[in-house]
């Protein structure tokens, strides 16, 4: 690597750095000052809060700070005329963005590639810690399932374990058969059913033809596939507290059954694609930002370039959220505005030398 390259990654890192701890820890003060009377008594508790507040408050800092970084770097390298030295000495535009663009690239994918483990659930987490809710239960979920409508009195995720279950098996408009389940435990992607009841519905509906027939099973499986994660997902209105590979299984559990799957689409754009934007609006404002002080007021440029990212990020936000209602669809909401900021990022990276 070009000496230059070496010397420029390192001041847009740096200012990365120093500006994503001051905004993490911003954010982690005005949520302890908001949350103060909720926290849990116990010291252990406290500190475990203050860590996932920071884990959570990275998704929101973390595009932020990356992009903050190119407008703080540049303005200080043209304050110190380090930047038209370097064109002075022959490095082109596009050599010099290089390097602070395949930073924000690299940690925009080690963020993407974090939304696919448990670090995807930090806001959960925290709440439950400020609820004192650990290990709640979800309860009176009605689900349908490969035809067949799923009535689960009581989920517990993380023993994954099911009580009072009801399945209802309907051919078209007629009921087949119904089975009732004590409980029921999820191993190795099958339920194991215990306890059952299951009644059969006869086919003909004649006086004399042959009846209900009743069958008792202490252990049966079924519903293979069908996650203990997929059922909370559907039972709930906020799927914002997902990790990648979980909103991808309730996509797939559920894409044929009818379900309302633009919310889901959104989680998986937001986690996935949405924080994409970042390294894109580096490039942007890399060639739209001043090359020299003399005929520019820096600090008027910077705010202008501050207000204009936080502008951007609002936009982004709101349509992810319009997208989570179902208000636009995800793919016009947050997918179409980051493929719009790449091309025209590509566009300027073309056009300049």
């Amino acid at each position: 690597m070009n000496l230059y390259a070496r010397y420029v990654g390192w001041v847009y890192l740096k200012s990365f750095l120093i500006i994503f701890l001051a905004l993490e820890l911003f954010y982690v003060g005005i949520d302890l000052l908001t949350n103060l009377k909720d926290l849990p008594s116990s010291a252990n508790l406290q500190l475990l809060y203050v860590g996932l507040t920071m884990l959570t408050a990275t998704s929101y800092v973390m595009p932020i700070s990356l992009v903050f970084a190119i407008i703080v770097a540049h303005i200080n390298m043209v304050r110190s005329n380090e930047l038209i030295s370097f064109y002075a000495l022959g490095v082109s535009k596009n050599a010099l963005i290089l390097p602070p663009f395949f930073i924000s690239l690299c940690v925009t994918i080690i963020y993407v590639g974090l939304n696919c483990t448990p670090f995807a659930y930090a806001y959960e987490f925290q709440k439950n810690i400020a609820n004192a809710t650990f290990g709640k239960s979800t309860t009176d979920t009605f689900l349908k399932f490969e035809g067949k409508f799923i009535y689960i009195k009581e989920l517990n995720l993380l023993e994954k374990t099911a009580n009072d279950l009801r399945i209802f098996d309907i051919n078209g408009t007629n009921l087949v058969s119904t089975a009732f389940a004590k409980s029921a435990d999820f191993q190795d992607n099958i339920w194991l059913l215990k306890d059952m009841n299951v009644t059969y519905l006869p086919s003909n509906l004649e006086l004399g033809a042959k009846g209900l027939e009743v069958q008792n099973i202490s252990r049966s499986q079924g519903l293979k596939g069908f996650t203990p994660k997929s059922i909370q997902s559907a039972n709930t209105s906020e799927r914002t507290s997902f990790s990648i590979p979980d909103v991808l299984d309730f996509i797939f559990t559920f894409k044929d059954e009818g379900v309302e799957l633009d919310g889901a689409k959104s989680v998986f754009y937001t986690l996935a694609i949405a924080p994409f934007f970042a390294p894109f609006l580096v490039l942007i404002l890399y060639y739209h930002l001043p090359v020299t002080g003399r005929f520019f007021n820096l600090a008027f440029a910077t705010f202008v370039f501050v207000v204009s990212t936080l502008v951007v990020w609002g936009l982004l936000f709101v349509l992810g959220k319009f997208s989570q209602n179902s208000v636009i669809l995800p793919e016009l909401g947050i997918v179409l505005p980051v493929f719009g900021l790449m091309l025209y990022a590509l566009y300027l990276l073309k056009t300049h030398r």
